[in-house]
C-alpha cells in the first residue's frame, strides 16, 4: 500500500527564489550567513534552488566571497549547473527580488518544510496503521518520538560543532550564571548536596540507588518537594513524578506528611485532628507547587517521554526534571530488543533509552534502583557501584550514582537506626562524597548533618 499523498504540498517557490537573491547580493554578509545556516538542502522543494543552495553554503563555509562567477564555479564542481540552466539560468535566478531581512524568508521555507514532513509522517502512518503490522501502541510510541524530534529538529540537528560555536555557547551560558540570569544546576534543598553537585545539570541520568526499606523513595519525594519550593524570590522548578509502585494519593500524602511535619500514620488513620488547621494550610500551600505525579503501574520510556512533550504543549510551563520510581520496574516497549531479552539486557536499554530522554529534552532523569541482595552480606553493608542491579549499564550510562545508606535490620528489641549516609559514588563532572543525612521516618522526610566525609569506593 503505497502512503497517501496530497495532489500538491506545503511549498513557496518564491520565498526559496528571493531567499538565494537575497543572500547571493552583494554585502549580504553575515546576516546572510547566519540564515544559511538555520536550513538545510531538504527544506527547498525545487531541484535548481536545492543546488544552489548547497553551493552557497559550500563557499561560506570556505569564506569564498559569493558572486555569480564563484557560485558558477561551485555548481560545477558539484555536477549541478545544468540543474539550474546553466550560467544564463544562474544569473536570472540570482536577479531576482531580494529583501532586507532574508531570516524572515528563512522561517518561511523552514515553515513549509515542516508542513511537508508532517504530511508525509501523517501518511506513513495511516499505511502502517492500515498494513496492522504493528501494534498501535508501537505505532503511538514511534508518532510521538518523530513529532518531537521534528518539534526539535532546530535545535537537534547540529551534527559537529566547531570549538569557536560551542565556546561562545558556553561563555554566554557562563555570563548568564555569574550575573543571576540562569540557574546552574536545580537544587534540591539539601545544602551540602547542592554545593558539592551545583544542581542536578541539564541532561544528566542520575540514579539513586538502595535495597528496599531503605527510603529511597521518600528521599526522592524530599527533592522534588524542595525543588518545586520557591526559593530566595525564584520560581521552583516544575517536576514529574512517576511512581509505579504508589498511587496518586498516597504519593500526596507522603508529600503532605514531610511538608507539615505531621505523623504519616496519623494522616492515614484519620488522628491528626489536632493539627487539622495546620494541614489543610499545608494542602493549600502545596497546590500551587508546580508538580505532576503519574501512578501508571506499567510504563515505558516511549509513553514518558509523550506525557512530556504533551504537557509541554498543553501548557506554558514545560517540565524541568523528572523522577522515576523506580528502573526495575519499567516496562519495555512492545516488540523492542529488550522485550526479548534476559532482565540485564532489558534494563540496559532502559537505561540508556532515559540518558537519551535526559539529553533530547535537556533536563535532568533522576531514577530510583534496586541493589543486588550482595550489599546485604557485606561487612557493614555499604552499597557499591557493583551492587546496582541487573545491569552494568545503569553505571556507565549515569551521570552520578548515589546511594542511600543505613543499619540494615535492627533487633525487635532496637529503636531503628535514624542515621542514614547519602554516598555519592560517581560523579562525572565533579568529586564523589558521603554526606551525612538523619531520618525522620515519622515524616518520611531526610535532613542533613553537618559531618561530610569523602568517599574512595
Amino acid at each position: 500500500m503505497a502512503d497517501w499523498l496530497p495532489e500538491r504540498l506545503p511549498e513557496d517557490i518564491d520565498a526559496e527564489r528571493s531567499f538565494l537573491a537575497t543572500c547571493c547580493a552583494p554585502g549580504a554578509g553575515f546576516i546572510a550567513s547566519e540564515a544559511v545556516f538555520s536550513l538545510s538542502e531538504e527544506d527547498f522543494v525545487h531541484p535548481a534552488h536545492r543546488a544552489v543552495f548547497r553551493a552557497l553554503k559550500t563557499l561560506i563555509e570556505a569564506q569564498v566571497e559569493v558572486n555569480s562567477l564563484t557560485l558558477k564555479d561551485a555548481l560545477d564542481q558539484d555536477d549541478s549547473l545544468n540543474k539550474v540552466g546553466g550560467y544564463p539560468g544562474l544569473v536570472e535566478l540570482l536577479a531576482g527580488e531580494d529583501v532586507e531581512r532574508p531570516q524572515v524568508l528563512a522561517d518561511v521555507i523552514r515553515r513549509k518544510a515542516k508542513l511537508r514532513r508532517l504530511v508525509h509522517l501523517g501518511a506513513q502512518l495511516v499505511r502502517q496503521a492500515a498494513e496492522e503490522d504493528e501494534a498501535p501502541e508501537t505505532l503511538v510510541d514511534q508518532t510521538a518520538q518523530s513529532l518531537f524530534h521534528l518539534a526539535q529538529g532546530d535545535a537537534k540537528a547540529k551534527g559537529l560543532l566547531s570549538i569557536q560555536a560551542v565556546a561562545d555557547d558556553a561563555m554566554e551560558r557562563l555570563a548568564d550564571r555569574m550575573e543571576g540570569r540562569l540557574s546552574p544546576g536545580i537544587r534540591v534543598g539539601f545544602s551540602r548536596f547542592d554545593e558539592l553537585t551545583q544542581g542536578f545539570q541539564p541532561g544528566n541520568l542520575i540514579v539513586l540507588a538502595a535495597r528496599p526499606g531503605i527510603g529511597k523513595t521518600a528521599l526522592a519525594l524530599n527533592w522534588i518537594l524542595r525543588a518545586a519550593e520557591e526559593r530566595n524570590g525564584q520560581p521552583g522548578h516544575c517536576g514529574a513524578f512517576f511512581s509505579l509502585e504508589m498511587s496518586h494519593e498516597e504519593v500526596f500524602m507522603r508529600l503532605l506528611s514531610a511538608k507539615s511535619q505531621t505523623n504519616m500514620k496519623d494522616l492515614q488513620s484519620g488522628r491528626a485532628t489536632g493539627r487539622l488547621d495546620h494541614v489543610l494550610k499545608t494542602r493549600d500551600e502545596m497546590t500551587h507547587l508546580p508538580l505532576f505525579i503519574c501512578d501508571l503501574a506499567s510504563i515505558t520510556v516511549p509513553q514518558i517521554r509523550n506525557m512530556i512533550v504533551k504537557q509541554g504543549s498543553q501548557s506554558n510551563r514545560k517540565i524541568d526534571f523528572v523522577i522515576i520510581d523506580y528502573l526495575q520496574l519499567l516496562s519495555s516497549p512492545e516488540g523492542s530488543r529488550g522485550a526479548k531479552q534476559n532482565e540485564a539486557v532489558r534494563i540496559g536499554e532502559i537505561s540508556r533509552a532515559l540518558k537519551i530522554m535526559a539529553k533530547d529534552f535537556g533536563i535532568p532523569v533522576v531514577v530510583l534502583s534496586q541493589l543486588n541482595r550482595e550489599v546485604e552480606h557485606r561487612t557493614g553493608g555499604r552499597p557499591q557501584l557493583s551492587d546496582l542491579r541487573d545491569s552494568g549499564a545503569i553505571e556507565q550510562d549515569a551521570d552520578m550514582v548515589a546511594f542511600i545508606h543505613r543499619k540494615m535490620m535492627p533487633s525487635a528489641t532496637e529503636e531503628p537506626d535514624p542515621s542514614a549516609e547519602l554516598i555519592v559514588a560517581k560523579h562525572r563532572n565533579g568529586p564523589t562524597a558521603i554526606i551525612q543525612l538523619h531520618f525522620q521516618g515519622e515524616f518520611a522526610m531526610y535532613r542533613e548533618l553537618v559531618r561530610e566525609t569523602s568517599y574512595n569506593g
